[in-house]
């Protein structure tokens, strides 16, 4: 088989690359994806009429095509939704960004946070080296000994210190010194955050918007695993089938699509430069409300098990049958589901005021995220630099999240497929 195109991944990245190169006229491709649905990561299960995503997934839009995009694919199936964020620490229940509420806290540690962003403003500014460097610059150390070092170690599982503050960014709220000391006193009127209003599916969960693009996508492949790719002859074997092609477009994960080249020591020598997490997630319907409504919340503290706890039920009332809620709790890869690890679980949410000890559990069940976040490490960039140039050098182009192992969201994958697109045409 040949083809002009050839797309590994048929998630939200190979989807939306697929969708625009027939938006432009060019029907001459295929998308591989090695599981039985499309999607990837952004799929939706429903359990016992109750909708559960693989973690969280919510729409951030913020550019005109991006959201004319996700409206015409979704039509009227889709809400906006007013972040309900928040952050459990001790006894404090924080509104989220942590460092522009300081308010809530306990009057030692809310002084310690103040006395320490003025430390951090009367000395003089380094370019910081590292992820603890850049908050320490921004924050002080109140701040980041509260929050910013014990939640960023649990959801990288390393310290601040061994990552870089590259993927900063839109991801963690930059407010003015000014704006986080009157945030002692106060709170914030202010909505910081990229993720202040999210769009999500009324019905079908994050796998709607899926759905309806796979609808028009024309050449896709399922169960078709990618087990070898040949850069030179420009050849791949696609659930046991030789097929060539012209171009390539990556969207698997970065390393695990170096290690399917064949002829290529150097590339895939890079790929153990490349350095990520896994994230478990346990699934919980219970019988009753939460103690708050929310839409997720952060738990930095070290004797929690997780370090995030969403609200599934609170983005559409079609995830849920009435008078029930669901959870998606997130935890270290490599926590154990085991009986001991759930009721651990269920203490810490009891503990929290995030469920009652007497609400009735229905079901639970795990999921597993096996490539979570690509890690940025100070091996990253250079590696990934050398990779993807390499790459588009022999007639390969990445893109995607996890092709271009970065850390994004869904809005940037579907606008990386159009620029995909554009560059293959």
């Amino acid at each position: 088989m040949h083809v002009k195109t050839l797309i590994l991944g048929g998630g939200l990245t190979g989807l939306s690359t697929a969708y625009h190169l027939e938006q432009l006229g060019h029907t001459d491709y295929l998308v591989t994806e090695c599981e039985a649905a499309p999607g990837g990561l952004c799929a939706s299960r429903t359990v016992s009429g109750f909708t559960f995503d693989y973690s969280g997934h919510l729409l951030h839009l913020h550019t005109p095509y991006g959201k004319k995009l996700v409206k015409k694919l979704l039509k009227t199936n889709l809400a906006r939704i007013k972040r309900e964020a928040w952050i459990y620490t001790g006894a404090a229940r924080v509104p989220f960004p942590f460092q522009a509420n300081l308010f809530a806290l306990p009057p030692a540690r809310r002084q310690a946070c103040v006395d320490g962003l003025l430390q951090a403003a009367a000395r003089p500014k380094k370019e910081p080296k590292n992820f603890e460097e850049w908050c320490l610059n921004a924050f002080g150390p109140g701040v980041y000994e509260q929050f910013m070092r014990p939640y960023n170690t649990k959801l990288w599982g390393r310290a601040p210190k061994e990552l870089t503050c590259d993927w900063c960014g839109p991801f963690v709220p930059l407010p003015a010194p000014q704006e986080i000391i009157k945030s002692a006193r106060k709170p914030a009127k202010k909505a910081y955050g990229y993720n202040a209003y999210f769009y999500y599916p009324k019905t079908g969960g994050c796998g709607a918007l899926v759905s309806a693009l796979a609808e028009r996508v024309t050449n896709l492949r399922l169960s078709a695993p990618v087990t070898r790719v040949n850069l030179k002859k420009k050849t791949a074997v696609v659930g046991g089938e030789t097929v060539s092609f012209d171009q390539l477009v990556n969207t698997l994960p970065l390393p695990e699509f170096l290690r399917l080249l064949e002829g290529e020591a150097a590339l895939k020598k890079l790929a153990d430069k490349l350095v990520h997490t896994s994230v478990a997630v346990y699934n919980l319907a219970v019988k009753g409300g939460p103690g708050k409504p929310f839409s997720w919340i952060y738990c930095p503290d070290e004797q929690d098990p997780f370090y995030r706890v969403g609200l599934q039920s609170s983005f559409s009332p079609h995830n849920a049958p009435k008078n029930t809620s669901s959870f998606y709790i997130e935890l270290p890869g490599d926590t154990p589901r085991t009986k001991a690890a759930e009721k651990r679980i269920w203490k810490a949410l009891v503990q929290k005021g995030i469920i009652s000890k007497y609400d009735e559990v229905l079901f639970s069940f795990w999921q597993t995220l096996p490539y979570a976040y690509a890690v940025y490490d100070k091996r990253r960039s250079r590696a990934v630099r050398q990779a993807l140039g390499a790459l588009a050098g022999r007639g390969c182009l990445c893109a995607g999240r996890y092709g271009r192992w970065e850390y994004s969201f869904m809005e940037s994958s579907l606008l990386q497929g159009l620029e995909t697109a554009e560059k293959l045409v």
